[in-house]
C-alpha cells in the first residue's frame, strides 16, 4: 500500500495549554511556511459551528463513541483551543474512538452526499489535511474517499421506517418494485446499491491488510456500490500537513475496481475508519484540494 506523502512541520517548544477535558497540547507554533509552496481549495476547515460530519460505531458495551447514548448524538462537534492555535487557527475536528472490539468505529461527511454539493477537485493534485495523534493513542488509519461511482448512499424512509415510493426518492428503479433498494440506483450515484449488511462485507475488502469480515461471505457484483477509494495515514503526537495525490488513492482489487482512478470533479464522501481493539484520538484540521502555485 502507497502511503500519503506528508510536509512535515516542526514543533519549536512545549506549551501547557489546556481545554476543556483538561488535556496538554502540543505547542500550536508549527512551521507554516510549508503551505507557501500550494494553492489550496477548502473542502472543510471546521470553523462553523457544525462539522458536517457523523460518527458510527459497533455496539461492543461501553465503546466510544457509543451511538445509543443522546449525549454523545451522531454528529461530532468543532473543538477548540486558546489562541493563537495552529497557523492562527483554533478551531478542529477531533474524533476519538476506543473499546470497539468488534468491527470498530468510524467517521464520515455528510456535507458532500448531495450532489448539488459535491466537492470538486479539477486541476488540483490530490487531497491535503493536516492531522495529529496524542501520545496515548493509535496513529494508523484509513482514509476513505467516495465519488458517484463507489459512493454508498441512505435512502429516505417514511415515519414507519418502510422505503418511499421512488417517485418520492428519486433514483433508478432497476427491479421495478417501486422502491429504491439492492440492486437499484440511489439517486446521487452511478452504482448499484449493495444488498442489506447482514449477507457481510465483500471478502476482498481490506483483503491482506484488516481482519476478514466476520460475517457471510460474498463477492460485489461489477457494477456495486462500495469499494472505495483509499490511503492509510500515519500521524506521530505533533501536526502534520499531508498530501495525497489522486493517483494514491486505490481501490481493493473487486469485481467493482473501476478503470481510469477517482473521479476528482465529482467527491460524494469523505471517511476516517478505524481498527477495532485500539484507542483512538485523532485531530482533524483543513481538509482541502492543493496543487503547486
Amino acid at each position: 500500500m502507497i502511503r500519503s506523502r506528508v510536509a512535515f512541520t516542526s514543533v519549536l517548544s512545549l506549551l501547557a495549554l489546556s481545554c476543556s477535558q483538561g488535556e496538554r497540547l502540543p505547542d500550536p507554533d508549527v512551521d507554516c511556511s510549508v503551505l507557501e509552496p500550494y494553492e489550496f481549495l477548502n473542502i472543510s476547515d471546521f470553523t462553523g459551528a457544525d462539522s458536517g460530519w457523523f460518527r458510527y460505531a459497533d455496539p461492543t458495551p461501553g465503546g466510544v463513541p457509543n451511538p445509543e447514548d443522546p449525549n454523545q448524538g451522531s454528529n461530532v462537534p468543532v473543538s477548540q483551543v486558546e489562541a493563537p492555535g495552529r497557523c492562527g487557527d483554533t478551531r478542529f475536528m477531533k474524533l476519538e474512538a476506543k473499546g470497539h472490539n468488534f468491527w470498530g468505529s468510524g467517521f464520515g461527511d455528510w456535507a458532500h452526499n448531495d450532489p448539488a454539493s459535491r466537492a470538486n477537485g479539477t486541476g488540483y493534485e490530490g487531497i491535503s489535511f493536516w492531522a495529529r495523534s496524542p501520545i496515548y493513542a493509535e496513529k494508523q488509519f484509513m482514509l476513505n474517499v467516495d465519488e458517484s461511482r463507489t459512493a454508498v448512499l441512505d435512502v429516505d424512509t417514511g415515519p414507519d421506517g418502510q422505503p418511499l415510493p421512488v417517485e418520492q426518492t428519486g433514483g433508478t428503479d432497476l427491479d421495478g418494485d417501486g422502491v429504491i433498494g439492492p440492486g437499484d440506483i440511489v439517486l446521487g450515484t452511478e452504482c448499484r446499491k449493495p444488498p442489506p449488511e447482514e449477507l457481510g462485507e465483500p471478502t476482498c475488502y481490506n483483503s491482506g491488510v484488516d481482519s476478514p469480515p466476520s460475517g457471510g461471505v460474498r463477492v460485489p457484483e461489477p457494477d456495486e456500490c462500495g469499494n472505495s477509494f483509499h490511503v492509510r495515514v500515519t500521524t506521530t503526537e505533533q501536526w502534520q500537513l499531508f498530501f495525497v495525490p489522486w493517483d494514491e488513492l486505490l481501490q481493493w482489487a473487486c469485481p467493482n475496481r473501476l478503470k481510469g482512478g477517482i473521479n476528482e470533479a465529482d467527491l460524494a464522501k469523505f471517511e476516517i475508519k478505524f481498527e477495532q481493539g485500539t484507542h483512538y484520538e485523532l485531530w482533524l484540521d483543513n481538509i482541502a484540494f492543493y496543487r503547486r502555485r
